[in-house]
């Protein structure tokens, strides 16, 4: 939230906030399942150490994930649209809301199912994909409301 009031300019209003979803979590966790099952059945030195692996690789994952959530911020104020992620290596992209290029919104059907999505952006030339937006046909539809 710090990142995001020091960003704001003078009477800049915040009108939406999307989030990360929550499914973002859902390959750890299906890792940590795999790699208790793998320990549960150990039948030899082979299958312990491939449990500990898959358990290993699902630690990984998590945190990085947890990364993500926290290093993400997609806002829209009255004049812009903010993009940020990445906590130590930060990558922000600002969108001047009457010169937005392009914002694309997409779901799969997991997406649709669970309500998370895609934003693309395109910005000269270069395209940015933000992956696990809670919600991104909200976020869309509030660019277009500032819009007009």
């Amino acid at each position: 939230m710090n990142f995001l009031k020091s960003q704001l300019q003078p009477g800049e209003e915040i009108k939406y906030r999307a989030r990360i979803h929550y499914f973002l979590f859902v390959e750890p966790l299906c890792l940590f399942m795999v790699g208790g099952f793998i320990l549960c059945d150990v039948s030899g030195p082979i299958m312990k150490w491939l449990g500990i692996t898959v358990l290993f690789l699902g630690l990984v994952s998590l945190v990085q994930r947890i990364f993500v959530k926290v290093g993400s911020l997609f806002v829209v104020t009255n004049r812009r649209v903010i993009l940020k992620t990445g906590i130590i290596r930060r990558r922000v992209a600002e969108l001047v809301l009457n010169k937005c290029e392009g914002l694309q919104a997409t779901q799969s059907v997991t997406g649709r199912i669970f309500g998370y999505g895609t934003l693309v952006v395109t910005t000269g030339g270069a395209t940015n994909c933000y992956y696990f937006v809670a919600k991104p046909f909200d976020f869309k539809r509030a660019i277009n409301a500032q819009i007009g």
